[in-house]
């Protein structure tokens, strides 16, 4: 896909820069980590969509039975090995994939986690219906998405409009679609999910905490 391949080069370029900042928001950072950790049980077969460089997923191994961390990017994935290598998680599986390239091979995950991509996907009622079929019926999908605010101001206007186009021009941002809170769940429930909790984290632009369940 040539989204696709255009993509994964502009994340695994500046993979070793992200990998070095800062989160931003750290405390919103751990209470989405704790909530989503109360979702999960010591059986559970977990897969994480868009892991970049492994943070998450070695900080919820603990809590699981597996834990299988995908990202678009080579150079994400490169890093999530090398902290690997450093910690003793044999439970952790760090690998390349997109979204639509996940096989069930007959299995099912427990839980899947999407945590900061959703608004990265070219084509997102494609990718849910995908992600739909991963989950186990009673299993749980996991989002936290940057989402467009209910009123689009000017702010809203020139970062979405203006700023990000520049910047794909030049090769500085990847494919990004902001659509509202509302619209995602929506998006979410089509799939054929309920949702069951949702809460939000407010930074430059809000983002939605979503919890749905399989039937």
């Amino acid at each position: 896909m040539a989204v696709r391949s255009k993509d994964a080069a502009f994340w695994s370029k500046i993979s070793r820069k992200y990998a070095a900042n800062p989160i931003r928001d750290m405390d919103g950072y751990m209470s989405t980590l704790e909530r989503t950790k109360s979702y999960l049980s010591p059986d559970d077969s977990v897969l994480e969509i868009g892991c970049g460089t492994g943070s998450t997923a070695l900080l919820i191994a603990p809590e699981v039975a597996h834990i299988t961390a995908t990202d678009i990017a080579p150079g994400m994935i490169e890093i999530a090995n090398e902290k690997l290598a450093t910690e003793h998680a044999p439970n952790v599986t760090f690998k390349v994939a997109e979204v639509l390239e996940h096989s069930l091979d007959g299995a099912e995950y427990d839980a899947v986690l999407a945590h900061n991509l959703l608004h990265l996907v070219p084509d997102l009622d494609h990718a849910l219906d995908h992600i739909f079929s991963l989950v186990r019926p009673g299993g749980v999908f996991i989002s936290k998405t940057v989402c467009a605010p209910e009123r689009r101001g000017l702010k809203f206007a020139l970062i979405s409009k203006v700023a990000i186009p520049v910047m794909q021009v030049f090769g500085k941002a990847p494919f990004v679609e902001f659509i509202s809170a509302a619209e995602l769940e929506q998006k979410i429930g089509r799939a054929g999910f309920e949702i069951i909790e949702t809460a939000d984290q407010i930074g430059t632009l809000r983002s939605r905490y979503v919890v749905a369940r399989k039937p």
